[in-house]
């Protein structure tokens, strides 16, 4: 499902010259679909709490499809608007936390590496696919791309049946376990002398008894008095505490959604400097073949090399720095404003000698290696600061922060284009706005070391990070 948004400005720029679309628009386009996928982070969190998320994945990959079918026919602001923006950005703001949450649920210890990992492999895609989209360009043009580009996005259905839900992969490793548990202990009663009879009895009872059902678990510990895990023994020793008469509408949904987390301000400027930046760099990488074209004059064919070397620095930077930072020992914030530095530093080469081809592969090498550390790291960061139990309603509300920060900072990009028609002054916007993120966190206190960060990790948040 991603190449249609990797390669954004490759895939459109043709149509978009022929309808006449602006910077501003084109910003507009690109911004909207970012705003309806995050908008959805609100209903994200309960809807993975009532489905599990390989069934929410999995209409989030046929909503996508759709709406890939559908923009290939798109011929107007509007029907873009309607095919890109809303059927594409809602199928988007499904299917991304519930592959989010898999990760973080199956991986918790060392999430730095797996999540580098599984961000190279869908990073191997964007290496390949600028050659074979400007192949298929020159042959299919538009339309007949993005109908092939459906028919690749079909098999993410494939990839969301393979994720498993964790509670039936845990309830069968406690039932293989128990099972032998039950058998060792019989084969022992058995040895046994017979004058140990009345002992082996209570043995085979209490055996039995751990042999519950998994579903009925909460029920009997409910009953019996003992404590629920984490957050849901808060939420129902809540209820108990609050009658339900005396719960308002308003108290319920902010309980559902977890808002007490807005009373946290170190992550609220979490929230915030990432969704600034994260409007930045989504703008810059979507736009590049529109700068290209007009600093360097580049056609298509070279614009598509240049992604791809660009694609392969990004691979690089996924598999080698989580490793270098899980011996170094630099946390996920650190490195993430590490990686904000470095595509600054390639935009604010790129716009001022970015006339001359070899100063283009340079900046493409530096601003993948960046790009492929900011996607490592980005996808960490909340789950490292909040527990695992609150990781939805904490996503879900960082993508509703994004949603509102791309539909409002991200056209005037492309208006600070349309204002000075040169992409000169927007490449120093942008660079403006990832900067912004550093100043924050600097500011709040969110440069910090990882053995302060475990120090001052409450007991609550250290018991979310224990293996199962």
């Amino acid at each position: 499902v991603l190449p249609v948004q990797q390669c954004f400005g490759l895939i459109f720029a043709e149509r978009f010259a022929s309808l006449d679309i602006t910077a501003t628009q084109t910003s507009l386009i690109l911004h909207l679909n970012g705003t309806i996928t995050c908008s959805l982070g609100l209903i994200s969190g309960p809807m993975m709490k009532r489905f599990a998320f390989r069934k929410v994945a999995y209409f989030g990959s046929l909503t996508v499809v759709l709406g890939i079918c559908a923009a290939a026919f798109a011929m107007s602001l509007p029907t873009l608007i309607v095919t890109y923006c809303i059927i594409i950005g809602v199928g988007q703001g499904i299917i991304f936390p519930a592959t989010s949450l898999a990760m973080n649920t199956y991986f918790r210890r060392k999430r730095n590496i797996a999540m580098g990992f599984s961000v190279t492999m869908t990073g191997l895609g964007p290496i390949l696919m600028p050659l074979l989209i400007d192949v298929l360009l020159e042959n299919y043009a538009t339309t007949g791309t993005l109908l092939i580009l459906a028919g690749i996005a079909t098999h993410s259905v494939v990839g969301a049946s393979l994720l498993k839900p964790f509670e039936e992969i845990e309830k069968q490793v406690i039932s293989t376990n128990k099972a032998a548990e039950v058998s060792e202990k019989l084969n022992g009663a058995r040895i046994e002398a017979t004058s140990d009879d009345n002992e082996t009895q209570p043995l085979k009872s209490s055996v039995q008894c751990r042999l519950i059902n998994e579903d009925s678990v909460p029920e009997e510990r409910r009953q019996s008095g003992c404590p629920l895990e984490n957050g849901k023994a808060e939420e129902r020793s809540a209820l108990r505490i609050e009658p339900k008469e005396s719960a308002s509408v308003l108290r319920k949904i902010a309980r559902n959604l977890d808002l007490d987390l807005l009373r946290d301000n170190r992550y609220l400027a979490i929230v915030l400097g990432m969704g600034i930046s994260l409007v930045a760099e989504a703008n810059f990488n979507a736009m590049i073949p529109f700068v290209l074209a007009e600093l360097a004059s580049l056609d298509r064919t070279s614009i598509a090399t240049v992604m791809s070397i660009q694609a392969a620095a990004d691979i690089a930077g996924r598999l080698c720095v989580p490793l270098l930072a899980q011996k170094a020992g630099w946390t996920c914030r650190n490195l993430y404003m590490v990686s904000l530095l470095g595509s600054t530093l390639g935009r604010t080469i790129l716009s001022t000698w970015g006339t001359s081809y070899i100063v283009v592969i340079a900046v493409s090498l530096i601003v993948g290696l960046a790009k492929g550390t900011k996607a490592v790291f980005q996808a960490l960061i909340i789950p490292d600061y909040v527990p695992l139990e609150r990781l939805p309603s904490a996503s879900g509300i960082q993508m509703v922060c994004n949603g509102i920060l791309s539909i409002s900072v991200g056209p005037i990009i492309g208006v600070v284009h349309d204002v000075r028609n040169s992409y000169v002054g927007a490449l120093y916007f942008t660079s403006l706005l990832s900067m912004s993120c550093v100043f924050l966190w600097l500011i709040s206190g969110l440069w910090t070391s990882c053995g302060k960060l475990l120090e001052n990790t409450p007991p609550e948040r250290e018991n979310s990070r224990v293996t199962v």
